[in-house]
């Protein structure tokens, strides 16, 4: 068995794609826990030692720096935007700039975001850094963890906001557009294997292969 903790940036393609396929070839099984980088880091400083860390690259380089996974095999294997997400029949910004798009939510109802995950935190200091945090907070959806899609698909949110793949797995008919660049924040993202656990270096090389990488782009994920 193969304990991966993971972001929940890759999680769609994890699950539907690249995981089956590596238990088949190989025999193994991948135990997966899927949570925002933040939660996992929290998890991991109160003890726990999975054998994989999948999130944000500059922190699983920490935790190979502090000795929780092994230095010579943390890589990176995916760069994720920041997006949006509404129903088809929702209004859209009039155009791709940064002053409709602000304007634009805040005209949104509700806008509908994480507080754990980096997009959230990104778009926090985004909102503070223009003076529009608390307009936008009166009426938002924040969401501890998890997928901030949802809430535009069952009706609590009129826009989401997220890393791109994160809205794209959310099942519902919902439309994911990318922030505008001047607002954009890229994450690169990483894999890191634990000493001790000489299997999950087979799964974390998977990883760097062209066929994760195919699935990778098909969530809106960018190669490193």
């Amino acid at each position: 068995m193969i304990s991966l903790y993971s972001g929940l940036v890759v999680k769609q393609a994890l699950e539907e794609t690249v995981i089956p396929a590596f238990e088949e070839a190989t025999g193994e099984r991948v135990e997966t826990t899927f949570e925002p980088t933040t939660v996992l880091l929290d998890r991991i400083a109160a003890g726990a030692r999975p054998d994989l860390v999948l999130g944000v690259s500059a922190s699983v380089r920490e935790l190979a720096e502090d000795g929780v996974l092994d230095p010579r095999q943390v890589a990176d294997i995916a760069v994720s935007a920041v997006g949006f997400a509404r129903l088809p029949e929702s209004a859209a910004p009039v155009d791709d700039g940064e002053a409709a798009f602000l304007d634009y939510l805040r005209a949104a109802p509700a806008v509908a975001y994480t507080l754990s995950g980096a997009s959230g935190l990104h778009f926090m200091s985004l909102l503070r850094e223009r003076g529009l945090l608390d307009e936008i907070d009166e009426r938002a959806v924040r969401f501890p963890a998890g997928l901030t899609a949802e809430a535009v698909v069952d009706g609590r949110a009129t826009v989401a906001i997220q890393q791109i793949s994160e809205l794209r797995s959310v099942p519902g008919p919902h439309i994911v557009a990318p922030m505008p660049e001047a607002l954009q924040s890229y994450g690169r993202f990483a894999i890191g294997v634990r000493a001790e656990a000489p299997a999950a270096s087979v799964f974390a090389e998977s990883l760097l292969q062209p066929a994760a990488r195919r699935a990778f782009a098909a969530i809106g994920l960018s190669a490193p």
